[in-house]
């Protein structure tokens, strides 16, 4: 399974799932899901955890999940993308990170800078600095993490976050200050000792 670049082609359902859900008809259809919310998983584990190959491994594991616990889906209490959130979101929490994988903000900041004309001195700056978000993001207690996520990378309201995450609207917002504020303090520390280091040099 290998999660799509951003290309907007239709990734492959795992034939597991397919078969499963054909020979299941009557519960909830997990391949039909996978087709339509397998890219927002991944973007949601590629952003919490970083690139690597453990981002397929947890999509795949997302569905095969879902497919498990498929009888006790109720679309009455939540949307398909709400309740497959919080299958990843939980896989997330338990994962273990690994030093030196890629950052959180990678795509988004690679973009905003894709524009300009850099030589070899402003590209390596780009990546110190896609390594250095990436790192203070990762270093947000997760409850924050995901809140600043979902609000200021997938753009979600905090509405839909509130609903995703079965939380009150107060706590999205509280959440997302908290973590803007952590945010602010990492890279303003960050700053400091990069400033000290090139006094010192």
């Amino acid at each position: 399974m290998k999660l799509s670049g951003g290309s907007g082609q239709q990734e492959s359902v795992p034939s597991s799932l397919a078969i499963s859900s054909a020979a299941n008809s009557s519960s909830l259809d997990v391949a039909q899901l996978y087709q339509e919310h397998s890219a927002f998983v991944g973007r949601i584990l590629l952003r919490f955890l970083g690139e690597g190959t453990h981002v397929d491994d947890m999509l795949q594991e997302t569905f095969i999940i879902a497919f498990e616990k498929r009888e006790s889906f109720d679309p009455s209490r939540a949307a398909p993308s709400t309740w497959l959130y919080g299958i990843a979101a939980n896989l997330c929490r338990h994962h273990k990170r690994s030093a030196g994988r890629q950052g959180a903000f990678r795509e988004r900041l690679e973009r905003e800078h894709s524009e300009i004309d850099a030589g070899p001195a402003s590209s390596l700056e780009r990546q110190q600095d896609i390594a250095l978000v990436q790192e203070v993001v990762h270093s947000l207690p997760f409850k924050q993490r995901e809140v600043f996520v979902l609000y200021e990378i997938e753009e979600l309201s905090g509405k839909e976050i509130a609903g995703m995450l079965d939380i009150p609207l107060g706590t999205v917002w509280t959440r997302l200050h908290e973590a803007r504020n952590g945010f602010r303090e990492r890279m303003g520390r960050h700053a400091a000792l990069h400033n000290n280091e090139q006094v010192q040099a």
